[in-house]
């Protein structure tokens, strides 16, 4: 399965047992979309991640359903996430299981036909005539499928939410820029580009990207961040066995691929131990993903054992009692034309947490970050742990560059800001009905 560091679970949503408890009583709906009528379905497919965790879609479907909408998310059954239907705070949710999670291209050929199948079959089961809005969120971009069935024999109106640049990523997992494969994606990206009615765009790069296609008009491509909801956001403590008996503790949090650059944060770590501060720190990692166990060995390999933790996919009290003790948030994604262009979660998340920055000078992050991170270049691990050294030795520093990201967060990025552009979306498909 595609996993990519623009999805991140977040400590925003609910735990497996938390989420048993909030089947029973569905909260009150503002139903201002739909006074005096039926309320519109709309029902969102996700492939790469199961909700709650995914962050993203889960305040999405919420703000449906505060908006009056009915809504049904499909999506995979994935690590405690196992329930096949059941009703989280009145969104409606289907998992499909996975006949494997891929490793290779013959496993995604048969993880996304197996999940494919599944995804067709829900759809028919709600009843195509009943659904009024059809969200695909990719990877894949072969989702176009099921949403042209919804097209062509119900009723529905296509929303394509833009996560991911497939065909570009394939390009730096690959490191080709030619083949069968990626003459695939690329058709594929140009299908859902063709058959969606609105695209939502997770930032300015990707909106542009969108309107190349020359497939959609420029009204019809919205800009929506993928900000945390300040809300919801669950405080954390502050757990001190977490930094291991260290004075300060960086945190990294995402999914551990192939791209995400683990291997130059590591690296990094090694450096650090030769600079100030560099004797008194602990990472930790919130995270999974098909490369963490290479990375794993990669922290053996150099020695970093006591200084790096790898804790897994963090989520509820436990991901936000991270957030909430670490001093420093770190990225690793290696700047190449496919990170320029994403506006990353981590980034958001840190700056929610009121965490300074060091990570690669990325465009997109440093367009969201601005002044509240420290920035290095050529993907170089030294001055990466330049960085770090540089925060570690100056508290005051670093608590000016965590309130700068808190209030450029709450100005610039707001999830109230970004959920009414999202909403906009969808009540200009009701209007022109």
């Amino acid at each position: 399965m595609v996993k990519t560091s623009n999805n991140a679970a977040l400590p925003l949503t609910p735990q497996p047992a938390e989420a048993a408890k909030s089947t029973a009583a569905r909260p009150k709906r503002a139903r201002r979309a739909v006074v005096g009528k039926k309320s519109p379905h709309a029902v969102i497919i996700i492939e790469n991640m199961t909700v709650p965790p995914d962050r993203r879609v889960w305040q999405q479907a919420c703000a449906l359903r505060d908006d009056g909408w009915r809504v049904s998310v499909i999506s995979p059954k994935l690590g405690a996430f196992q329930a096949p239907h059941e009703i989280i705070e009145g969104v409606e949710i289907y998992r499909h299981p996975l006949l494997i999670e891929a490793r290779t291209i013959a496993g995604y050929a048969l993880e996304y036909s197996g999940a494919l199948a599944c995804e067709l079959h829900r759809l028919v089961a709600l009843d195509l005539n009943d659904i009024d809005v059809l969200q695909i969120c990719n990877p894949p971009d072969f989702l176009f499928a099921p949403a042209l069935m919804a097209k062509k024999f119900g009723k529905a109106k296509v929303v394509f939410d833009h996560h991911d640049l497939t065909p570009e990523l394939l390009i730096e997992k690959t490191g080709s820029a030619k083949g069968p494969l990626l003459s695939f994606a690329r058709w594929a990206e140009k299908m859902t580009f063709k058959i969606a009615d609105r695209v939502i765009s997770t930032n300015s790069s990707f909106r542009d990207h969108a309107l190349s296609s020359g497939l959609i008009s420029q009204q019809d491509v919205n800009i929506v961040y993928s900000s945390p909801d300040l809300e919801r956001l669950r405080a954390g403590n502050q757990k001190s066995s977490l930094k291991k008996g260290a004075a300060h503790l960086l945190f990294w949090v995402g999914v551990i691929g192939s791209q995400d650059g683990l291997d130059i944060l590591l690296d990094a770590m090694a450096h650090l131990r030769t600079l100030p501060g560099g004797d008194d720190f602990h990472l930790l990692i919130a995270g999974d993903g098909p490369e963490r166990a290479v990375m794993e060995a990669r922290s053996r390999m150099l020695d970093l054992d006591d200084l790096v933790t790898f804790a897994g996919f963090l989520s509820g009290d436990d991901l936000a009692d991270a957030f909430a003790t670490a001093d420093i948030g770190v990225g690793s994604d290696p700047k190449n034309d496919f990170n320029d262009r994403l506006a990353m979660n981590k980034v958001l998340e840190y700056m929610a947490y009121n965490l300074p920055m060091a990570m690669f000078d990325l465009n997109e992050s440093r367009k969201i970050a601005g002044d509240s991170a420290f920035y290095a270049s050529n993907n170089d691990p030294a001055a990466l742990a330049a960085c770090i050294s540089n925060l570690i030795e100056s508290p005051a520093v670093r608590s000016a560059m965590g309130a700068r990201g808190r209030t450029r967060l709450e100005t610039s990025y707001s999830w109230e800001t970004q959920k009414q552009r999202y909403l906009d979306v969808y009540r200009s498909i009701i209007e022109a009905r």
